[in-house]
């Protein structure tokens, strides 16, 4: 067990068997149930250990969420820990005698869910077959070739900034340094993900290990934002990673401000988020290259306010370890100016790597098409794929199939490729489109994404206007004239 299940499970009696009303009714009365393989799991007593965070098992409440749990979980917490939750077996709705429909009446929506059970009935299919092949096994040789490019890499920033002598060589310690920080984030995105070892202590320690200690980042911070983002891919309301006011705004729908569940908190288009999202397409490149400093914050913010984080005194070690050893490196530098300047080369051109996130989702649909739509088909429909020659793909990290990543996201990065052709089949064969760019193309659809948006923004400004001013004279109380006095 991990350190995180300090909770003793404790076997729920089994209760013969649950349909779609009954489950919809159980869970607006605030029960917490999911329904995972035809079975229904009661999650209230186990929410506040997940080692995923609340929120993730939040968004799957009162419905059927086998392809979610089966893509973010390992097969033992399945076969081993889901056990002592089960409550009932799942009547679905097709056969749910309280449903009924008569044959040839079906309305839209109630054909829109066969279909998407058929899609997901066939991505299960194509997930056996992808086991079948092998590919969700580690090979450990590839993590060793990257272990040997992280450590080149470290080497020479550590001896160029030490050993020295003109501004060259400081400069080129600082591009080693950030090309380092940019590789590790993706062998520490695979362990975070327990995709390595397949072991969750131990790719963990090696998360922590990588993000904190030589990242100075919080792992257990980005797994809590990552993993609701693999479930709500794209939501305005519900994915963190697409919720960045006051500098971008990727949808019109965020005009009208909204509720954050995963920040809790009223999202507004004020009137600094409407001048700085008029420009948004031009400052894109530049935020990019600050990113890494909002990173520490969210980091220390994460460690000092999670309740419930196992891991909280071991990544704040990490940090302290590598709040040492950074400065260490600053403190070799002849000037202050030199400091400055490698403080910002080596943070700013870690911009690639935040260019790579976004890039495969930012110019993607932000619809919401309801519980109905499969995991598949929403990844599909949100998640963006980069295409670059095989060669290039150390410099990508793999990540460059972002959407074969969302559907399988614990397919160790180096599978990904291999993958790709049975997914382009999948996809024709269920009739969902596969969206894949290269990687000048994919800027420039997140580049125009922006750009539609900010040139909303000033018809919007005078939308509201137009009916704040209706609205005030709707309000307005004419008072009759008083009658003068005879």
């Amino acid at each position: 067990m991990p350190p995180e299940s300090t909770y003793v499970e404790e076997p729920q009696a089994k209760k013969g068997i649950i349909s779609r009303s009954e489950l919809d009714a159980r869970c607006k009365a605030g029960e917490l149930l999911i329904v995972v393989n035809q079975k229904v799991y009661k999650v209230d007593k186990w929410i506040k250990h997940h080692p995923g965070g609340q929120l993730a098992i939040r968004h799957c409440i009162g419905r059927d969420c086998t392809d979610e749990v089966r893509a973010l979980h390992p097969d033992y917490v399945l076969e081993k820990k889901f056990k002592y939750f089960e409550i009932a077996d799942y009547l679905p709705r097709e056969s749910d005698p309280e449903f009924a429909p008569i044959i040839g009446t079906r309305t839209k929506e109630e054909i829109f869910e066969a279909q998407e059970v058929q899609i997901s009935s066939a991505y299960r299919q194509l997930e056996a077959r992808l086991r079948a092949e092998h590919l969700f096994e580690t090979n450990y040789i590839n993590y060793a070739w990257e272990f040997s490019r992280y450590l080149t890499l470290f080497t020479m920033a550590i001896v160029l900034n030490i050993y020295g002598t003109c501004t060259t060589h400081y400069i080129a310690s600082a591009l080693c340094l950030a090309m380092f920080w940019h590789q590790i984030s993706f062998f520490a995105h695979d362990a975070g993900h327990n995709a390595i070892t397949h072991n969750l202590q131990i790719d963990n320690g090696i998360a922590i290990f990588l993000a904190d200690f030589m990242g100075g980042l919080s792992i257990g911070w980005w797994k809590k934002s990552h993993y609701v983002h693999h479930i709500v891919t794209n939501h305005p309301m519900h994915d963190p990673d697409i919720q960045h006011l006051p500098v971008f705004a990727i949808t019109t729908r965020i005009f009208q401000g909204l509720f954050s569940s995963y920040h809790q908190k009223e999202i507004v288009f004020d009137r600094a988020s409407q001048f700085i999202v008029s420009y948004q397409h031009y400052l894109y490149y530049p935020v990019m290259m600050m990113g890494r400093f909002n990173l520490y914050l969210q980091s220390m913010l994460f460690l000092v306010s999670e309740p419930n984080y196992s891991y909280r005194k071991q990544e704040l070690f990490g940090l302290m370890i590598y709040w040492t050893w950074y400065p260490y490196f600053l403190k070799q530098l002849p000037t202050w100016n030199m400091v400055i300047a490698y403080v910002l080369i080596s943070h700013m051109f870690t911009f690639m790597l935040h260019v790579q996130i976004t890039l495969s989702h930012f110019g993607m649909s932000t619809e919401d098409l309801g519980d109905a739509e499969s995991f598949a088909a929403k990844m599909l429909r949100t998640t963006m794929d980069v295409e670059c020659p095989k060669w290039l793909d150390w410099f990508h990290g793999g990540l460059q199939f972002q959407a074969i990543h969302h559907l399988f996201p614990r397919m160790p990065r180096h599978n990904l490729r291999a993958a790709q052709p049975s997914v382009k089949e999948f996809c024709e064969e269920v009739g969902l489109k596969y969206h894949i760019h290269g990687f000048i193309k994919g800027n420039k659809i997140v580049y125009s994404a922006l750009k539609d948006v900010a040139d909303q923004v000033a018809f919007f400004v005078e939308v509201a206007k137009h009916e704040a001013k209706e609205y005030v004279e709707a309000q307005r109380i004419v008072l009759p004239e008083r009658k003068k006095d005879m």
